[in-house]
C-alpha cells in the first residue's frame, strides 16, 4: 500500500505514513488500464506495468485534475450530496473564471455555471464537516472571509455524516 499524499510505501497496518505523517485513509490502488488491485509492493501494476491509481471505499476516485473537476461538477450539476476535495473545488473555480473572463460569450455562460458552483461549494463545506447552509456566510460582510477560510481548509480525513473521506 502507498501513501495518498507522498507515494511512500507503507504497511497495511500502519495508521499513518512514516514519511509524511498523513493518515492512511480508506483507499486501494488499482491499475488504470486493467483494473488489477495493487499487491502493495510497487506503484506499478504487476499485470501490465501501468501506473496504479487510488480508488476510495465507495469505488470512486478522488478528483486530481482540472478536467476531472469540471467533469464531476457538471455531472453533479444539481447535487449537493457528498463531499468535494480542495482540488475539485478550486479547479472548478478556475474553470468558472476562465469561462467568464476569457471567452467572449463567457458572461452568457454565467447563469449556467451558478448552480454547479453552489453545488460544488455545498459539497466542499461537507468535506470540512459543515452544513451546506454555511454558504449563506457569503452574503454577510467579514463573515464571508471565514467562509473562504473554510473552503480553503483541508477537509477531515475521516468519514463524516456527508460521505467518505476524500483526498487533498
Amino acid at each position: 500500500m502507498f501513501c495518498r499524499s507522498c507515494g511512500y510505501a507503507i504497511s497495511s497496518d500502519a495508521a499513518e505514513c512514516p514519511n509524511c505523517g498523513s493518515p492512511r485513509g480508506g483507499g486501494i490502488y488499482y491499475c488504470q488500464e486493467c483494473g488489477a488491485p495493487s499487491n502493495g509492493a510497487s506503484c506499478l501494476c504487476s499485470r501490465c506495468g501501468c501506473e496504479l491509481r487510488l480508488t476510495l471505499k465507495d469505488g470512486s476516485r478522488p478528483v486530481s485534475t482540472f478536467k476531472e473537476a469540471v467533469k464531476v461538477c457538471f455531472k453533479k450539476y444539481f447535487s449537493g450530496r457528498g463531499r468535494a476535495n480542495r482540488v475539485e473545488y478550486w479547479m472548478w473555480w478556475l474553470f468558472v473564471l476562465i469561462a467568464t473572463a476569457f471567452i467572449v460569450v463567457g458572461w452568457l455562460m454565467l447563469p449556467v455555471l451558478i448552480i454547479p458552483t453552489i453545488s460544488a461549494t455545498v459539497r466542499r463545506l461537507h468535506d470540512v464537516d459543515r452544513s451546506g447552509w454555511w454558504i449563506l456566510l457569503g452574503i454577510i460582510p467579514l463573515a464571508n472571509l471565514y467562509l473562504i477560510y473554510l473552503l480553503a481548509h483541508k477537509g477531515s480525513n475521516e468519514d463524516n455524516r456527508y460521505g467518505i473521506a476524500t483526498e487533498a
